[in-house]
């Protein structure tokens, strides 16, 4: 582990999430376990990301750009805390160049973590502040051989996602609240089109499976599918449920974006979903079978060819899927799979910068 006594010592601006269960959460609390001291600016005190009502959502995209003027202002009264070790942004998609650059004129230090496929998705900050960090730290492994985003970043580094060891954990239930939750397979995460694919093969093969899905926008999906969506997201303490009663737990990974070659090769569930003590069975992808083996820690299927078969080896082999997710458990939390390797690599990397 890096010594981060100076860490310590100087606090560093935190931008990110705040929710139970967010990467940026987690990777907060990695740091405070180094001795560090955030002074953390949320992006969703200032732009609510949950609003559900057609009218509340309309006075969202009406009122958004003065809620990121908002947001931008509580991110540079940073600026006032000196000497500010560096400002780590998570993502950053409400973050503009223009207070970027007030940081920079300072010579305060700025590193990216990024954990989606594509960084132009998600409206144009994100890109257009790229060229302003000091380092990039981006979970997918094939943007380092993306050649237009390293002419526009100083520097890329690869980190992994991770779990956070007080959300995603094995956890008791009660027999009422495992019957809420009980299924043959589960799915957590956001619709896209492919997901909906896979998803619907499935079905068609086994029109008589209990499949539940949790997320946002599963609304957008068939109407054969729609009625396995439980009509919510989940997060937090209630993802852990999810996880520890359901049979299977789908890993399924998120395809291309704008301006990329390939999708997800491993994602957050990738990591969250073993940790909780939950059956992991996830898209065949390399970098999967470097952090699991598949038959023995995990279930592996390649697409919607096969997961139909894969479902249903699995529900069969009742002993053999505990015992691998009991495997996979531990080897999560002996590796371990949180965001521990990542926050160590951003130190490692600030210690460079400072001795450079």
């Amino acid at each position: 582990m890096p010594d981060v006594s100076d860490c310590a010592l100087n606090p560093i601006g935190f931008l990110g999430a705040d929710w139970w269960g967010s990467d940026a959460r987690a990777m907060g609390a990695e740091l405070r376990r180094r001795g560090c001291l955030l002074i953390e600016r949320h992006y969703e005190d200032h732009y609510p990301t949950r609003w559900r009502s057609l009218w509340l959502r309309a006075l969202r995209r009406v009122c958004r750009p003065l809620m990121a003027k908002d947001y931008n202002a509580a991110v540079l009264e940073l600026l006032q805390v000196r000497p500010l070790e560096f400002l780590l942004v998570f993502k950053g998609m409400l973050v503009t160049p223009q207070t970027l650059k007030r940081f920079r004129d300072r010579s305060v230090p700025i590193y990216c973590v990024y954990p989606d496929v594509s960084f132009q998705d998600h409206g144009s900050n994100i890109w257009d502040c790229l060229p302003l960090y000091d380092c990039v730290f981006t979970t997918k492994s094939w943007h380092l051989d993306d050649s237009q985003l390293r002419k526009r970043v100083r520097r890329l580094q690869h980190v992994s996602h991770g779990f956070d060891p007080e959300v995603h954990r094995p956890v008791a239930v009660s027999q009422h609240t495992h019957r809420l939750y009980a299924c043959d397979v589960s799915f957590v995460g956001y619709w896209s089109p492919k997901k909906e694919r896979l998803l619907l093969r499935l079905m068609e093969s086994m029109p008589q499976l209990d499949l539940r899905i949790w997320g946002p926008s599963w609304h957008l999906a068939d109407p054969a599918l729609r009625r396995c969506w439980q009509g919510r997201g989940a997060w937090g303490d209630e993802i852990s449920a999810i996880y520890a009663s359901s049979r299977i737990n789908l890993g399924l990974l998120s395809e291309a974006g704008t301006g990329t070659v390939s999708g997800d090769l491993t994602t957050a569930r990738t990591w969250q979903i073993p940790a909780s003590g939950g059956f992991l069975l996830h898209e065949d992808t390399a970098e999967l079978r470097r952090a699991f083996l598949p038959d023995s820690e995990v279930g592996v299927f390649t697409g919607p060819r096969d997961v139909a078969d894969a479902v249903k080896y699995w529900l069969q082999q009742s002993p053999q899927r505990m015992a691998a997710a009991r495997a996979a458990h531990a080897r999560a939390v002996r590796a371990p799979y949180t965001y521990a390797p990542a926050v160590d690599q951003i130190l490692a990397c600030h210690q460079q910068w400072n001795s450079g």
